[in-house]
C-alpha cells in the first residue's frame, strides 16, 4: 500500500484533484493522509471537505488531521450557535479568510450575515460539522509522525498539547532536536523554490499554493519520497464576493 500525503489545500479542490490524478491515486489500494487546512482562501472548500468526508466514509484507511483553519472554523461556529453576545471567535476566523469557506456553501453570505449562515451550516450539514469537530490532531506510521503544524520536541510525540500540534511555528521550525522518526507537517508556507523543506528532523510540505507557490503531494513508496507539485488552478482562485 502506498502512502500519499497532502496538506494546506485551502479550498483548492481542482488543483488537488489534478495532483491526485498525476500520482494515480487509488482510494481502494492507497492510504491518503491530509495534514489539515483543507479550508479558507481558495474558492472550493465545500468540495474539499465533502471529498475527504466521503473518502473516509467509504474507506477507513485514509487519515484526515485537524488544521488550525478547521480549528478556527469549529470555534467560530460554536460561538455563533451558543453565544449571542460575542463575536470574538468569528472575527478571528474572518481575519483569516473564513468568508471564503462560508461562501463556498452559501454564496450570498457576508461578514454581516455570518452568524446566520454559521447557524444554517450547523442545521444543514450536521454530519459534516460533527466530522470536522472530531478530526484527530496526529497520526503515526511505521516510518513517520504526522501533524498539521509541528511538535514540541521536548515532549514525547504522544504527549503534545493541542495548540502545539495545530498552531506551533517556533521553536519547532528552527529546532535541531529530533525523534526516532521524521515529522511530516504543513502550516508554515515555504514560499520559495522548491516550495517544501526536507530537514533531518522534519518534512514541511506546505508550498504556499494560495500565495503564489505550489500545492505539494508526496508519495511514500518503499521509503522513497516522490513529490508532485502544481500552481493553483484558475477554478480554485477566490474572488471577493462580499456584499
Amino acid at each position: 500500500m502506498r502512502t500519499i500525503v497532502i496538506s494546506d489545500i485551502h479550498g483548492c479542490f481542482y488543483t488537488m484533484n489534478k495532483l491526485l490524478d498525476e500520482v494515480e491515486f487509488n482510494s481502494n489500494k492507497d492510504k491518503l493522509i491530509c495534514l489539515g487546512d483543507m479550508c479558507d482562501r481558495g474558492r472550493n472548500t465545500k468540495l474539499v471537505w465533502e471529498y475527504f468526508y466521503n473518502l473516509q466514509k467509504a474507506h477507513k484507511q485514509h487519515v484526515v488531521l485537524l488544521g488550525n483553519h478547521e480549528d478556527m472554523f469549529n470555534l467560530a461556529i460554536k460561538e455563533a450557535m451558543y453565544d449571542n453576545t460575542s463575536s470574538k471567535r468569528q472575527n478571528h476566523y474572518f481575519r483569516n479568510n473564513g468568508l471564503t469557506t462560508l461562501q463556498s456553501f452559501y454564496p450570498e453570505a457576508t461578514t454581516e450575515s455570518r452568524r446566520e449562515y454559521f447557524q444554517k451550516f450547523a442545521r444543514d450539514k450536521k454530519n459534516l460539522r460533527k466530522w470536522l469537530q472530531n478530526l484527530p490532531t496526529r497520526y503515526e506510521s511505521e516510518d513517520y509522525y504526522f501533524v498539521h503544524a509541528g511538535v514540541d520536541f521536548n515532549k514525547n510525540f504522544w504527549n503534545q498539547t493541542h495548540r502545539d500540534m495545530v498552531w506551533i511555528r517556533e521553536p519547532f521550525l528552527t529546532s535541531e532536536m529530533k525523534y526516532n522518526k521524521k515529522v511530516f507537517h504543513g502550516h508554515s508556507p515555504v514560499k520559495e523554490d522548491p516550495y517544501y523543506e526536507i530537514k533531518d528532523n522534519r518534512i514541511n510540505i506546505d508550498g504556499g499554493c494560495v500565495y503564489g507557490g505550489k500545492l505539494n503531494i508526496v508519495v511514500i513508496e518503499e521509503s522513497e519520497l516522490i513529490i508532485k507539485q502544481s500552481k493553483i488552478l484558475e477554478e480554485d482562485i477566490y474572488y471577493n464576493k462580499e456584499g
